[in-house]
């Protein structure tokens, strides 16, 4: 069989890969309550029905979105590819290397750029660590997360390849929020992967943890852009701001709300301009809680 026919059958799987990652991560996200409720660990029941309504709408939406636009875009722009890669061994590693490398930098800007914090800040304000905590985020994303990658299809790899590895790369990063007494830690993974551990850091509010670990699969890019912290403190999980985390409407609200607040208050369109692309924290009247100057003042530096 021709790889043009392969790829033709594999086609159809496009199609039923969303609802079949959200299926799955349904089945693991109820199978971890359950294991928890015997082992008797006190989980926040509301809170986890809160992620799981937020998931049903990243999910549906996204599904929606690809279906009719994303999906038929990545095809457009393979069509108008610039190079001719093919799918041997290594452009499939190259496509995978590429991706998670992507994926750091996107991951890193919403947490450095206010407007993009406000999408992404509903994914960090459980405050707790379970696989429900994987599928909350902001119903909305699907305006600007594919936009991240999928330009990866004009430079030649095909959607189905694009597709593929960004399906094992959402199965990673669900299964790494898995609860802490299903995954201990190990240094020795830890140096090449991102763990449950590692991305442990990443939700937590401790000061030395703000803005740490972004990768989603391979831990070298934190390591190599200085932004990799160990585990060595149990973490306090949620987002500086306090809100009621049990909220579906203020968990998906609050940062946009706060974002046109502020916007509203501030008279400079200058400073408007810096509020948008400043990191959060950052305010016109000389208030500093960016996560950087947090670090500093926790360090003693003036």
């Amino acid at each position: 069989m021709s790889i043009e026919e392969n790829v033709a059958k594999l086609d159809a799987l496009v199609k039923i890969i969303a609802p079949g990652i959200f299926a799955l991560t349904v089945a693991m996200v109820l199978l971890e309550v359950v294991v928890l409720m015997l082992r008797k660990v006190q989980m926040n029941h509301k809170g986890g029905v809160v992620s799981l309504i937020s998931g049903i709408g990243v999910f549906g939406f996204e599904a929606v979105a690809d279906f009719f636009f994303y999906l038929a875009l990545s095809y457009w722009m393979y069509a108008h590819r610039i190079f001719e890669l093919g799918f041997k061994w290594y452009v499939w590693l190259a496509c995978f290397l590429l991706f998670d490398f992507i994926f750091y930098w996107s991951h890193r800007i919403q947490h450095e750029v206010r407007l993009l914090w406000c999408f992404h800040s509903p994914h960090h304000s459980t405050p707790e660590m379970r696989l429900s905590s994987a599928v909350r985020g902001s119903v909305i994303e699907f305006i600007m997360t594919p936009w991240y990658f999928i330009w990866m299809c004009a430079l030649g790899f095909h959607p189905l390849m694009f597709i593929t590895v960004r399906t094992f790369s959402r199965v990673w990063g669900v299964l790494e929020h898995v609860h802490e007494s299903f995954v201990g830690y190990h240094p020795w993974l830890n140096k090449i992967f991102i763990t449950p551990d590692v991305h442990r850091v990443h939700h937590g509010t401790n000061v030395q943890y703000l803005d740490r670990n972004y990768s989603e699969i391979l831990s070298i890019w934190d390591r190599m852009f200085g932004t990799y912290e160990e585990y060595n403190a149990k973490p306090v999980y949620g987002i500086m701001k306090k809100i009621d985390t049990d909220n579906f409407v203020q968990v998906q609200t609050h940062a946009w709300i706060d974002l046109c607040n502020d916007l509203k208050q501030t008279a400079s369109w200058k400073n408007k301009l810096k509020l948008l692309y400043m990191p959060p924290g950052w305010y016109p009247d000389g208030r500093d809680f960016t996560a950087n100057t947090l670090k500093k003042n926790l360090a003693g530096v003036s």
